[in-house]
């Protein structure tokens, strides 16, 4: 708070200093309601701190809208006698009024007047504001408007809209002209052509969409977009229209088809099959994320960051599910975690269900193996990635077959760090050249042989336990992805 102020009675009883040069150089041939902005505006620079100096305050007492009150500082701004700091919050700085400020863009007087009059006869159905005048000047002052070419736009929108048609409608318009650069009267004449040659098609596709009214102007130029920048037929379009009937209508409509230009869909079949393989992509991400134990509102997500990226990868929804069901079992309960799951499958060229259980039963089989070795070591546990490590040094580094390694298990019972001692002694037989069972019954002396083989364990669709799992798993931990 400042350390002295007016009382706010003071302030609004008080008076205000407007500059000579305001009075005598800017005021005659200002509109107006711009007069009213600027006096109000500088009344209110001695009550800064005060409620009531807030853009929505001023505009209701002025009787205007907040986007006339921009549109009269604007025209202030460009004679130099305010500057506007922000729109959104509007804050203006007032300015020094000097003589010059502004008198390159103060317009000649009767520079508009045959302006002026066609446009007041085309719209019949109110008054002129001289702040609407202004925006016109600003058209054709700003983008090189023809006056004419003006004239032609503001008629087209009274027989789009009528008489009475509100001005913000006419400077969106002529706005989205001068963006594609018309602004004299041939290129506006053509525009309006395209857009009436085009007016049965826009009405039956607003009818599928279960709109009942006339096209307005933007919408008469988002169909030209769709037909002559993208490219689209008018049967497609009208398709697509119709499988959005009453579900969120000419804005729906546009970013379909702005994805399907983008996805290179051109055709009714391309789409269909397009939308056949997002619904089935949709259903996986559904099924895969109550696997997981997961919901999700909106699937959006997760389409696009994991399903499409793994479909892509050669994966369908049937490998999907089994690996989602194996994280579920081993707590690897997020599509982040699931997704380095699949990575690591995709490495070892794991893609369909028939390899992904070729590889697990190859795990099972080889964690069987090492609880027999176990066992006949007298070691009661579980297997864990140490034996795991042991035993693909032996067979797949060294060469042991299993008969060898089991005849070394059995030197070993007894001894303090079974594995570790069976290592020692295959390292040492492995060095001498040494890897038949013959080899291992001459160094522990005993001549005894075990050949038999183990069962093929058989898998396709069955539960697994944790143990099962962890020896899965833990394969998986070692591969970088």
């Amino acid at each position: 708070m400042a350390f002295c102020e007016f009382s706010s009675s003071i302030i609004r009883n008080g008076s205000t200093l407007v500059d000579n040069a305001f009075i005598n150089e800017f005021m005659p041939q200002a509109p107006a309601e711009y007069v009213k902005v600027y006096l109000y505006g500088l009344s209110l620079c001695s009550a800064s701190n005060q409620d009531y100096n807030a853009a929505d305050s001023a505009a209701s007492f002025l009787n205007i809208t907040e986007e006339e009150l921009l549109s009269a500082y604007e025209y202030w701004q460009d004679l130099g006698i305010v500057q506007i700091i922000s729109k959104n919050p509007l804050q203006v700085k007032y300015l020094i009024v000097s003589k010059h400020s502004g008198s390159a863009k103060i317009r000649i007087k009767g520079k508009y007047t045959d302006f002026n009059n066609q446009v007041q006869g085309i719209i019949t159905g109110r008054m002129i504001k001289p702040i609407e005048f202004n925006e016109y000047y600003n058209l054709i002052e700003s983008y090189n408007f023809e006056p004419d070419a003006l004239v032609m736009i503001i008629k087209y929108c009274t027989v789009l809209k009528n008489e009475n048609v509100g001005y913000p409608y006419i400077l969106a318009v002529a706005h989205s002209f001068a963006r594609d650069n018309i602004k004299n009267t041939s290129a506006v004449e053509q525009k309006m052509l395209e857009q009436e040659k085009s007016t049965a098609e826009i009405k039956q596709v607003l009818s599928a969409l279960g709109i009942k009214r006339p096209a307005d102007i933007e919408e008469r130029n988002t169909y030209l977009k769709w037909s002559n920048k993208f490219g689209f037929s008018h049967a497609v379009i009208l398709e697509v229209a119709k499988s959005l009937k009453k579900q969120g209508g000419i804005n729906k409509l546009d970013n379909l088809l702005t994805k399907y230009y983008e996805q290179r869909l051109f055709t009714i079949k391309e789409i269909n099959e397009y939308s056949l393989q997002r619904s089935q992509m949709f259903e996986a991400a559904k099924n895969v994320s109550r696997n997981l134990g997961l919901y999700y509102q909106n699937l959006d997500n997760v389409v696009e960051t994991y399903i499409a990226p793994w479909l892509q990868m050669g994966y369908n929804d049937e490998t999907l599910l089994l690996i989602s069901n194996y994280c579920f079992k081993h707590s690897y309960r997020s599509l982040e975690a699931m997704n380095d799951v699949v990575l690591k499958f995709y490495k070892l060229g794991l893609v369909t269900v028939e390899a992904i259980n070729q590889y697990t039963n190859e795990i099972l089989y080889t964690d069987s193996v090492i609880k027999e070795i176990l066992e006949t070591c007298k070691l009661e546990r579980s297997v864990n990635s140490s034996d795991r490590d042991f035993y693909k040094t032996w067979t797949t580094l060294w060469g042991f077959e299993k008969p060898a390694i089991l005849c070394i298990a059995k030197k070993s019972i007894g001894t303090i760090g079974p594995m570790a001692y069976m290592n020692r002694i295959l390292s040492t037989l492995h060095n001498q050249n040494k890897h038949s069972l013959k080899d291992a019954q001459d160094y522990v002396i005993k001549n005894q042989s075990n050949d038999a083989k183990p069962n093929e364990l058989k898998y396709m669709q069955r539960s697994y336990s944790k143990e099962e799992l962890d020896a899965l798993f833990d394969s998986l931990d070692d591969i970088e992805v």
